[in-house]
């Protein structure tokens, strides 16, 4: 299960501060360019009447209501511990949520696997699914899986079609990309994965699930098996998002008095609605173009 808010953020943070010595030495990067799935990702955040298009009102009344959320004390000021809290529980919310819509479709993947009805997945039923799912990525059907497999047209179709959709917060290895499997079946690291290497690690998850050894895998123990997964994934995603969040005080934090003024703050958030605003009317939506960014103007715009 996720970790609380309250756990051991001094030690974090100290752990934190020489990341951020470190990172300061380091040459500067090429900015990274904002994209369609960043921008519905921010119209997520701050559409409060939820009809697609945030209004620089809309954006203003959020970023006040959040700042006075961080500001615990109500000293004015937000310090690195607030900040990093007020986070947290923005994002705990969102990996509960999406928690949840995980372990239902995982449920609907057991009645799906499970052929024969007989409240079991057979490691028949378990193979016989691995090797579809190995045939549908392996579309060059050379035997391996590696990124020189164009993504299957069924994808691109879907890709094509479907709207845009705001990043989420926790992200599972999925066998329906060539990066998923990638992910999940190979071992060696050698950027591909053959059907021997894919069997056996189809083979070894088996029988790591198949806690009674008696060669069938009930319900409970897929599930089980991929509620440990997934709740390290959401441990290690919690992880990194509270690094990247003290990251974005420093960021924040322009005087470097270790607080964020209500006018840093402020500031912050008029140059984001800037940079998403490109056709200055005020109002961001979808149908807008994207942003083009360099190094400088990607100065100060954290959250």
């Amino acid at each position: 299960m996720m970790q609380r808010r309250s756990t051991a953020l001094t030690l974090f943070l100290a752990i934190t501060s020489c990341y951020l010595a470190a990172d300061e030495k380091a040459p500067k990067k090429p900015a990274h360019q904002p994209t369609a799935q960043g921008k519905a990702s921010f119209i997520q955040d701050y559409d409060l009447n939820k009809d697609g298009t945030v209004s620089e009102t809309e954006f203003a009344e959020v970023r006040q209501q959040r700042y006075s959320a961080m500001d615990e004390n109500k000293d004015g000021q937000v310090s690195v511990d607030e900040y990093v809290n007020e986070y947290a529980g923005r994002l705990d919310k969102k990996l509960e949520t999406e928690r949840t819509g995980q372990i239902k479709q995982t449920l609907v993947r057991i009645e799906a696997l499970d052929k024969n009805k007989s409240k079991t997945i057979g490691q028949d039923e378990y193979n016989a699914s691995g090797d579809k799912a190995f045939a549908y990525i392996d579309t060059n059907k050379d035997g391996v899986i590696s990124r020189a497999d164009p993504l299957p047209e069924r994808e691109r179709k879907a890709d094509a079609k479907q709207t845009v959709r705001a990043r989420p917060a926790l992200v599972m290895p999925t066998t329906h990309s060539v990066v998923g499997m990638l992910d999940m079946y190979d071992q060696n690291g050698d950027g591909k994965v053959d059907k021997t290497e894919y069997q056996q690690q189809r083979d070894a998850a088996f029988a790591r699930t198949d806690l009674d050894k008696n060669a069938e895998l009930s319900s409970d123990e897929y599930l089980n098996e991929f509620v440990d997964r997934l709740d390290r994934q959401i441990a290690k995603t919690r992880t990194a998002q509270l690094k990247q969040a003290a990251v974005r005080f420093k960021a924040l934090d322009k005087d470097n008095n270790q607080q964020i003024s209500a006018a840093e703050f402020n500031a912050s958030g008029e140059r984001m609605f800037k940079r998403w605003d490109t056709d200055l009317n005020q109002q961001v939506t979808m149908a807008e173009a994207l942003p083009v960014i360099n190094n400088e103007q990607t100065k100060g715009t954290a959250e």
